[in-house]
């Protein structure tokens, strides 16, 4: 054990070195807004942190560069940031891409935004100039989710940064990075490995703190404005910043007491928007308690004895699981049959049973956390689009169970032309409706609408939606008639015939039990294809996009021991609950990174359909 940790110092070494040279990288690439004496452009207002000051001229440069580059959103950074917010911001954005990654969040420095008016009131947000700058980050999360390929961030001067408050710094990087308290201690890793490092191999150790000492000069030097004390005070303030955020919880809390003791004077909830959250969870704790004793059998149709591809009555349970991701109540048999190899969720959701599970999965309590893993999903799949492109432009393009919409959103970065339509059952294309990531929204399932989209779609889209529907066959008679004569269909399945589903278990996370209720055999779906009219052009084998297999099957087990207080537990986070998942990720945390890798690796190389995890299909529709 000591000999590797003897090794810890050196690599802390050269992953400094490494970041160093990243960051350095990131902030050199950043813009200067150019001097402008052309007026303000009367459609962009200015969105300004409280203690930040900017000049007449520096808002007419601001107004025309983003006039100039056609943006719609442009984060503006102080000339006089310090060295510890510039970190940050080279941290956090990727200037290489950050305009053209339609997938990525918004960040910046959050200090002041230029943004149309036309994307403020789709967003529904009013400018102001007195903003807190945590209230900042959330305000360029959402108006980049309205401005996905239109928004930038460049250097302004004239434009002065509010006063540097060590506090503030921390709640920004709290919110910004979705750090809660126990996830606090993550950045201090590097420091704490150095320590260690330095116990074990002192030279390798002294090394590692000097890196860590003049990292920051090496990142900032001609980009941002550098003083002598900054020598001592840029790391001390790195060290201290799980002191500053103790300080800041006391003074919070203090501040939070006087604020409560006022408002019980005058009959008023302490924390206004704090209330009206736990209002809203305590109704839906009690929402879910009540559904719970009535009985979870009524969310479940009858049981079939047949399999619903082929019929036959040969059929063996293959899989008894709870809810792995959200730890709902219930668990679910999955049916193989043996026949077919078709295997089902037996018996199935009914309409009830789809509205209990699928509620706070990707909206409400868990919309922040659900976008953002939709997201890189819909990162990962660019590749997947491509595929499309040695069969001629897509003009228009349907995607089927598109949710929010971020596959297309995705997908424009590489179909800028094509018209995206979304379909889905759910409200939430509604909202990418009004981002502009799809040009027209139906609302259902596609059997449902395929008669007045017949005809229609150069290239029809199904992304882990076959899987989910009540009849599969249905499904694939609707894209039949969808499509016209020399269209596409774009398909992924889950491969539940891996190595991964039957080592993993409960714990595979193609399974998605119970959102999934079909898994069909690649040749099974490949037969249906054919029989429709449908000839297969291409079938490629794949991992999973998004975190693989085994990171997916940690954090399952991780959960299962102690899982996230949710409603439907109803259980509240408390000590006990608290140690109990510090320890597991103690024990984790090492097995994350190591899977992490293996599943970086196994989505570049690996593609034999005994080990991939998913199967992409193209067929064209016979003419």
């Amino acid at each position: 054990m000591s000999g590797l940790l003897a090794w810890l110092a050196p690599a802390v070494c050269v992953g400094l070195i490494i970041n160093a040279v990243r960051l350095r990288g990131r902030l050199r690439r950043l813009e200067t807004v150019p001097a402008s004496g052309r007026p303000v452009d009367p459609r962009h207002e200015f969105l300004i942190a409280a203690g930040v000051e900017m000049t007449d001229g520096a808002r007419r440069a601001a107004s025309y560069h983003a006039s100039r580059d056609h943006l719609d959103v442009l984060d503006l950074v102080p000339t006089d940031l310090t060295v510890e917010r510039a970190l940050d911001v080279a941290r956090m954005v990727d200037t290489r891409t950050y305009r053209t990654d339609r997938c990525v969040p918004g960040r910046g420095a959050f200090q002041a935004l230029l943004v149309r008016s036309e994307i403020l009131d789709r967003a529904g947000i009013s400018p102001r100039e007195d903003f807190d700058p945590v209230e900042l980050v959330d305000i360029t999360e959402r108006v980049k989710l309205f401005a996905s390929d239109s928004t930038d961030l460049a250097v302004l001067p004239g434009l002065r940064a509010a006063r540097d408050d060590a506090a503030m710094r921390v709640r920004v990087q709290q919110r910004a990075y979705r750090f809660t308290r126990r996830y606090q201690l993550f950045p201090f890793v590097p420091q704490v490995a150095t320590g260690i490092g330095l116990h074990y191999n002192q030279a390798w150790g002294i090394t590692a703190l000097a890196l860590f000492w003049f990292q920051p000069f090496v990142v900032c030097a001609g980009r941002v404005p550098l003083a002598p004390r900054d020598l001592i005070r840029s790391p001390l303030v790195r060290i201290l910043g799980g002191v500053l955020f103790v300080i800041d919880s006391v003074r919070a809390g203090r501040t939070q007491s006087a604020r409560a003791a006022a408002a019980k004077a005058a009959g008023l909830p302490a924390d206004p928007v704090k209330h009206a959250a736990r209002v809203r969870r305590a109704a839906s704790r009690d929402a879910y308690h009540r559904e719970v004793q009535e009985g979870l059998d009524r969310f479940l149709r009858r049981a079939r004895d047949d399999c619903p591809w082929c019929g036959s009555t040969e059929l063996a349970v293959r899989l008894v699981a709870p809810d792995m991701l959200l730890r709902k109540p219930g668990e679910f048999t999955l049916d193989r049959c043996e026949h077919c190899g078709h295997m089902f969720l037996n018996p199935a959701l009914n309409a009830e049973g789809q509205e209990f599970y699928e509620r706070d999965r990707y909206d409400g309590l868990r919309a922040d956390l659900g976008e953002r893993v939709l997201a890189v999903i819909a990162r990962d799949r660019r590749d997947q689009v491509a595929a499309v492109r040695p069969f001629g432009l897509p003009r228009t393009w349907l995607d089927v169970g598109s949710r929010f919409g971020h596959l297309p959103n995705a997908a424009r970065e590489r179909w800028p032309a094509t018209v995206f339509d979304g379909a889905d059952s759910s409200a939430c294309l509604d909202e990418g409706l009004r981002r502009g990531w799809v040009d027209h929204a139906y609302h259902g399932r596609l059997s449902d609408i395929a008669d007045s989209v017949a005809g229609q779609y150069d290239v029809i889209s199904m992304f882990g939606y076959l899987e989910g529907s009540e009849d599969p066959s249905a499904e694939l008679d609707a894209v039949t008639k969808a499509l016209p004569a020399g269209g596409l269909l774009l398909c992924e399945l889950a491969n539940a015939e891996s190595v991964q589903a039957r080592l993993l278990g409960r714990f595979w996370s193609g399974w998605a039990i119970p959102e999934r209720a079909h898994f069909i055999p690649v040749d099974n779906l490949l037969a249906a294809l054919t029989d429709r009219g449908l000839r297969p052009v291409l079938v490629r084998f794949a991992a999973p996009c998004g975190p693989g297999d085994l990171t997916l099957a940690l954090r399952f087990a991780v959960n299962a021991i102690a899982p996230q207080p949710m409603p439907w537990l109803r259980r509240a986070a408390g000590p006990v609950a608290t140690v109990a998942w510090a320890l597991m990720m103690a024990i984790v945390s090492p097995l994350l990174t190591l899977a992490r890798v293996a599943d970086r690796l196994c989505r570049r190389f690996v593609h034999a359909p005994r080990y991939s995890s998913t199967c992409l299909i193209i067929a064209r529709r016979e003419l």
